[in-house]
């Protein structure tokens, strides 16, 4: 994936129709670009109808608006239906909702999803991820080429982008994604009783725990502890567990309190009265987290304490998950 800077201003389109950001925007594509003629020189030309070009440009221009505005939950969701985008996803973690729009029908060349993360009708966190489903071929012997089309991107679509770009050299799709740090701090400081920001030894598992709290919705599985508790008891990272008891994110919650039985079953590790007495609100907690129900189906909010979850359970799930 490539990563798209977003800065927060307004339109930035000159009296020419041409964004400020294009000049750089094609520096930055044709550097992509080489890196992909070095790993197949002769690409097959791709047919995309006039249709599916207008409708590309079209969604483009909608992604312009929706990166220069800041807007509630409940106003996008007014605002999608007037713009050929389904609601496809909807989950629920506690305080925070993870919302997933696509745009339909899919008429164009670049296949479209925005995903956005919510506290009440504040969104806080916006991601658009761009594909395009159809890989090109190399001229030579077929093999599909595994980078995101950056041809089409600078012949059809570039001109009509108004952000910045930054390229890559494995893009497989292109993400566009912003956290508005002004509304994640006033969510912070109006649930004083969570603890927004994660604490760790170091700014790198900080970030990934940022990350896995508030810009992906994951799911609860019973039978497979999440990587990134594997990981956190491998850095014996214990106080970052123990902080994220008191996450906004019901689902980050409820796994360190998983990952507490573990630990404190394997090597006697101390809890505090406070910590115990919301490890317990926890697991009697009503409050819905999303559950994975398999590989053929969307996952469905339930509340932990419907789940029946033993502690035996999460200690065979844990030690089954380390030992792979």
């Amino acid at each position: 994936m490539t990563a798209i800077a977003y800065t927060q201003a307004g339109f930035s389109q000159t009296m020419t129709g041409q964004s400020r950001f294009y000049a750089t925007n094609v520096k930055r594509v044709d550097s992509v670009i080489k890196v992909i003629k070095a790993f197949c020189d002769s690409i097959k030309p791709v047919e995309v109808s006039e249709k599916n070009i207008k409708f590309d440009q079209k969604n483009i221009r909608y992604l312009n608006k929706l990166f220069n505005t800041v807007t509630s939950d409940k106003a996008f969701a007014q605002d999608a239906k007037k713009n050929d985008l389904i609601l496809s996803s909807s989950l629920n973690a506690g305080l925070i909702g993870f919302r997933e729009y696509k745009c339909y029908p899919p008429n164009g060349y670049l296949s479209i999803t925005i995903t956005l993360s919510v506290i009440g009708d504040s969104i806080f966190y916006k991601k658009v991820s761009i594909d395009n489903p159809m890989r090109r071929e190399c001229a030579k012997d077929n093999q599909p080429i595994p980078f995101f089309d950056f041809m089409y991107l600078k012949d059809k679509v570039l001109p009509a982008i108004d952000f910045p770009l930054k390229g890559c050299t494995d893009c497989d799709s292109l993400i566009v994604d912003t956290v508005y740090q002004p509304i994640f701090n006033d969510l912070a400081n109006k649930y004083p009783a969570y603890k927004f920001v994660p604490i760790a030894s170091n700014e790198v598992t900080k970030s990934l725990l940022f990350q896995h709290a508030y810009l992906q919705s994951s799911t609860y599985n019973n039978k497979v502890a999440p990587e990134i508790f594997i990981q956190l008891i491998k850095l014996n990272e214990y106080d970052a567990i123990k902080n994220l008891l008191y996450s906004p994110n019901q689902l980050m919650a409820v796994d360190a309190y998983e990952t507490l039985v573990y630990l404190k079953n394997k090597s006697n590790l101390a809890i505090t009265a406070s910590d115990d007495a919301k490890m317990k609100e926890i697991v009697n907690s009503e409050t819905a987290i999303p559950v994975f129900c398999g590989r053929d189906c969307k996952p469905t909010d339930f509340s932990y304490n419907t789940l029946k979850i033993k502690d035996k359970d999460i200690i065979e799930k844990y030690q089954s998950t380390l030992e792979q």
